[in-house]
C-alpha cells in the first residue's frame, strides 16, 4: 500500500464508480418522496451544484499535493485540533463503510436470498474489501480501469431497454409543488452524490499527478457517475411514476423487472443488481481505505497493512447493528447523515481553505 501513481483514466474510472455507488439504487425513492415528479429536476440541480464541491476538492488537491485529507487537516489546523478532527473523520469513514455493508446485506436478503442471514452476506464484501487493500491500491485501480466499461455498458443498456414502458405524463406537471421541494430534494441528493467524494482526497493528491489533466479526469468521473444516477432517477419516474418510486426501497431494481422485449427478453433485473453491487462495493472499499489510511497516519504507523484485518473485522461486526431496523435507517439517512457529511465534506474544507489563505497572507 505504498505510494503509487494513478493514471488519469484510473482517476476517471474510480471517481465514476464511487460517485454512482449506492445512489444508483437508493436515491430515486428519497428524491421522489420529496420532489415527486420533479425528482429528475432535483437531480439536474444536484449535478450542477456538485461542480462547486469539485472546485473545493481540486483547490486542496493543487495546494497540498502529496498529502491525504488527514494530513491536510493536521497541516492547516494544527497538530492537536487537526488530529482530533481527523480522528472523527476516520471514525465516520469506518461507520459509513459498515452502513454500506448493511445496505448490501439488506438488499440481498430482501430481493435475492431471503433465507440467508445478513451477517453471512456481509462477510463476503467485507472480505473482498480487506483483500483488495492487502493487494494494494494499484491492483484496485487497474480493476476499475476495466469495470467502468462493464458497469456503464450494462446499466445504460438496461435503462434503454426499459424505455418502451415510459410514460411522459409521469413527469407532468413540472414544478407543481414549487421550487422548494426540488431544492430540498437536491440538498438530500447532494449528501449521497456530491459530498462523499471528499473521501477521494485520501487517494488522489498522494497517488495522482498534480496537473490540470488529472483534476479534469476527476471532474469528468464525477459527471459520468452523476449522469448514471440521473438516468436512474428519471427512468424510475417515467416508468413507475413518482408515487410508486417513493414507496419502494430499491425502485431501480423493480424498474428493471419491467423490461419486456417481445416476451423473450425479460427478467433482466440481475443486470441492475450486478451493476449496483460492483459500484456499491467501491464505496465500501474506499470508505474502508480512507479509514485505514487515516488511522495509520494518526498512529504514525509505517506499515498501513497492519490495521486492515482488525478494522475489517470491526467493520463487519458494526454492519450487523449499523441500522437496527428500516425505520431507523430511513430516519438516519434523511436527518442525521446529511448534516454529518456536509460538515466533513463542505464546511470543514471551506474552513481549511480560509485558514490556509489567512496563514499565507500573514
Amino acid at each position: 500500500m505504498g505510494k503509487i501513481k494513478i493514471t488519469n483514466h484510473q482517476i476517471f474510472a474510480l471517481t465514476a464508480c464511487y460517485t454512482s455507488g449506492s445512489p444508483i439504487l437508493v436515491v430515486s425513492a428519497l428524491a421522489a418522496d420529496i420532489a415527486k415528479q420533479d425528482a429528475w429536476v432535483a437531480a439536474l440541480f444536484t449535478l450542477v451544484l456538485g461542480l462547486a464541491e469539485m472546485w473545493i476538492i481540486c483547490f486542496l488537491w493543487s495546494h497540498y499535493p502529496g498529502m491525504t485529507y488527514v494530513e491536510m487537516m493536521k497541516r492547516i489546523l494544527g497538530k492537536w485540533i487537526g488530529s482530533i478532527i481527523a480522528a472523527c473523520f476516520v471514525f465516520i469513514c469506518l461507520l459509513f463503510s459498515s452502513q454500506v455493508l448493511w445496505y448490501i446485506g439488506n438488499f440481498m436478503t430482501l430481493q435475492v436470498m431471503p433465507e440467508t442471514p445478513a451477517s453471512v452476506i456481509n462477510a463476503v464484501p467485507a472480505a473482498v474489501a480487506a483483500i483488495a487493500l492487502l493487494y494494494g491500491l494499484e491492483a484496485l485501480c487497474r480493476s476499475y480501469d476495466i469495470f467502468i466499461y462493464f458497469i456503464s455498458f450494462l446499466f445504460v443498456t438496461a435503462m434503454l431497454l426499459v424505455l418502451p414502458n415510459a410514460r411522459i405524463e409521469n413527469l407532468l406537471p413540472v414544478f407543481e409543488g414549487g421550487i422548494s421541494p426540488v431544492f430540498k430534494a437536491s440538498i438530500l441528493l447532494s449528501s449521497y452524490l456530491i459530498f462523499p467524494v471528499v473521501i477521494l482526497l485520501m487517494i488522489f493528491p498522494v497517488n495522482a499527478d498534480n496537473t490540470i489533466k488529472a483534476r479534469k479526469s476527476f471532474v469528468m468521473g464525477y459527471l459520468w457517475g452523476s449522469f448514471l444516477v440521473f438516468i436512474s432517477i428519471i427512468n424510475s419516474i417515467l416508468v413507475l411514476g413518482s408515487t410508486i418510486t417513493a414507496s419502494l426501497q430499491y425502485p431501480v431494481y423493480i424498474l428493471a423487472t419491467e423490461i419486456n422485449i417481445g416476451n423473450i427478453l425479460t427478467r433482466l433485473e440481475f443486470i441492475v443488481a450486478a451493476v449496483w453491487l460492483l459500484t456499491v462495493l467501491t464505496r465500501v472499499i474506499l470508505y474502508f481505505y480512507a479509514g485505514a489510511i487515516g488511522l495509520a497516519q494518526l498512529l504514525n504507523l509505517k506499515d498501513n497493512k497492519r490495521v486492515i484485518l482488525p478494522l475489517g473485522l470491526i467493520m463487519l461486526v458494526m454492519s450487523t447493528f449499523a441500522y437496527p431496523n428500516v425505520i431507523y435507517q430511513a430516519d438516519w439517512d434523511t436527518l442525521v447523515f446529511p448534516p454529518v457529511i456536509v460538515t466533513f465534506a463542505f464546511i470543514l474544507p471551506i474552513a481549511m481553505m480560509i485558514t490556509s489563505f489567512v496563514r499565507s497572507r500573514n
